[in-house]
């Protein structure tokens, strides 16, 4: 009885917990949009833009671009999801300049 007690307890404890990080962010689409411009336009100095070659856009103006238009018809969800979107796009592109910083190839001593 005490086992199940303390098990069910414990339980209790953990999922309480886990829900309380699931609350709303307080980030609106102006700053989102905002972040994204500016983390990308840091990636676009070096050099570092994800953009395939038969595209007209980089990934992350196309998600831009995806946003406004939802923010154009109402569609708030779907302009907050793409300007999410753009963020992590946008954050992806810096943490890839990072991560290549100092490599060199193998065949250079």
């Amino acid at each position: 009885m005490k086992k199940l007690l303390i098990t069910a307890a414990l339980v209790a404890t953990v999922s309480l917990t886990g829900c309380a990080g699931n609350g709303a962010k307080d980030e609106s689409y102006a700053s989102i949009v905002a972040a994204a411009t500016a983390t990308h336009a840091d990636a676009a100095k070096s050099g570092y833009t994800w953009k395939q070659k038969k595209m007209k856009m980089s990934y992350v103006d196309t998600y831009l671009a995806q946003a406004k238009e939802a923010k154009a018809k109402g569609d708030d969800e779907g302009a907050l999801k793409a300007a999410n979107q753009a963020l992590k796009t946008a954050k992806a592109e810096v943490a890839q300049r990072e991560a290549a910083n100092g490599l060199k190839a193998g065949w250079e001593k």
